[in-house]
Parts: C-alpha cells; structure tokens; sequence
C-alpha cells in the first residue's frame, strides 16, 4: 500500500461508501499525509469531485471535517487549501496532547486488563513489520487508543485524535528518523503497565510524547534546510 501515487489510487483502496464525507474526509486526508496534496495547495472542489466521482456536497463537508482537524482551512479569496504548521505550532499541539493523553491513561489504568494488553502488544507486533508510514500511523492510534479507552472520555479522546490527525501530517518525512526508538518506547510502556506500575508508566508516556515533538521539530528543521 505505500505506492498509492494519487486521489484515484487511494480512493480505490477504501471499503466504505465514498458518496460519504467521512469516507472523502479519510482519502483527503490520506493524501495530504502521503504529499499528494501539498501545503498551501489549493483544493479545487469541482476537480477533486470530478477526480473522485462525487458530488459536491459531501465533498464540502468532508473539508469541514478536515476543516476541524486543522488540515484544510477556507479563505475567501483562496477556497480551501492545505494549512502549514510552524515548528511553534507542532510544539504546541504536543503539550496539549501530551497533557491529554497521560490523563486519560491515569483514568483508564485501573480499568486495563489482561486481553487489553495482550491486544496492545499484537498491534505493536503488526507495527514492526509495516513498512508503509500510513499504515504504520494508523497501527500507532490504535495502540495508544487501546490503552486509553478503558477511562471512558469518549471527548477526550475525540480532541486528542484531532490534534494527532494534525501533526501527524508529517509522519512520512517523521518516521524514519523515530521509528526504532518510538517502538522501544512502546514496548517499555507497555511492560509497566502490564507489572501494575501506574507513576512509570505516565511518566514514560510524557517522555514518550515529547521525546516525538522535539524529533519531529529537529525533523521539520532538516527537511526546511534541505528545501532552502
């Protein structure tokens, strides 16, 4: 799956119905993720719909989703276009995350059972053999989302995705350079809590978190010189 090449190509790998903005929202943005859509590149509505073979209305309201998620935003004179993030930004929207994401795994910790970590650990297994970074991206959501959905903050984990979705925009150029190390510390994380140890495993999880943003900012660094 990592050769999809264009918005025909992707749309062509989706199960689901894609007369739905939900389904339109996820080829969007997939191809932003993969570069095929590029940042600042406008989104000509009546080309993308001809491309995908949908209507306009459900394409609008798949931007208005990748609208919410901060990946498309609306100008009047421009329409819709791909936004940037500035190293600022990316920091940012980590210390949310990361203030996010260790309180739902203090909520949830008690509520982590035995079949939970055992399915946490399967994905982390299909996560060291994917090669493709989206594919990869997804099999990380997955991983954390398992650990955090015991604590029953649907919202909270809603507005955490969210930001995610943003930032993750950049995995492709990202996760060569993180991969190996995002893995141990997964699989570190994992080990505490599965031995009980709730004060390890949140503080492995903030280093985790902002050990990702400080090596995607030096990673954003790298590729602007190299563009420059």
């Amino acid at each position: 799956m990592g050769d999809l090449k264009s918005l025909e190509e992707i749309a062509a790998s989706r199960k689901g119905d894609l007369a739905a903005p939900y389904v339109i929202a996820s080829v969007l943005r997939e191809a932003i993720y993969r570069g095929i859509l590029q940042e600042g590149q406008p989104l000509r509505q009546a080309q993308i719909a001809l491309r995908l073979g949908v209507s306009p209305i459900p394409l609008r309201e798949a931007l208005r989703i990748l609208e919410s998620e901060g990946l498309v935003a609306f100008s009047g004179y421009r329409g819709a276009f791909v936004t940037s993030l500035s190293l600022e930004e990316v920091r940012e929207y980590y210390e949310i995350i990361c203030r996010l994401e260790v309180h739902l795994l203090e909520l949830a910790f008690p509520r982590i059972t035995g079949s939970v970590v055992g399915e946490a650990r399967s994905v982390l297994e299909l996560m060291e053999a994917e090669p493709d970074p989206i594919r990869w991206r997804e099999l990380n959501e997955r991983f954390h989302s398992l650990l955090y959905e015991p604590a029953g903050r649907p919202i909270t984990m809603s507005v955490a995705s969210r930001f995610r979705q943003n930032v993750d925009r950049y995995i492709r150029i990202h996760l060569p350079y993180m991969r190996e190390e995002s893995q141990r510390q997964h699989r570190q994380l994992l080990s505490l809590v599965e031995a009980g140890d709730l004060k390890g495993s949140l503080a492995l999880l903030e280093r985790h978190l902002l050990y990702t943003s400080d090596d995607l900012q030096n990673c954003m660094r790298k590729h602007m010189r190299a563009r420059s």
